[in-house]
């Protein structure tokens, strides 16, 4: 199955996601990356926080204040 996303609304709404799992990852392993996802995040979304779970907790309320409902949920 192939999903296609190609509106504007759906860009930006699969990299948030992916910005906040990318974090959730970070937080619950302590895996890291190469590229920040703390520094991508704060230049993105400009996120005010100096943690990566100051970070995530952000960005879910982001989420939640931008969609209507907590991240994960349907």
């Amino acid at each position: 199955m192939t999903v296609l996303i190609d509106t504007p609304e759906g860009i930006a709404h699969y990299q948030m996601c992916a910005c906040i799992a990318r974090l959730r990852i970070e937080v619950q392993t302590g895996m890291t990356s190469r590229v920040s996802t703390l520094k991508a995040v704060k230049a993105i979304y400009g996120c005010p926080k100096q943690t990566k779970k100051g970070a995530l907790a952000w960005m879910e309320q982001m989420y939640e204040q931008t969609y209507g409902r907590p991240y994960g949920k349907e």
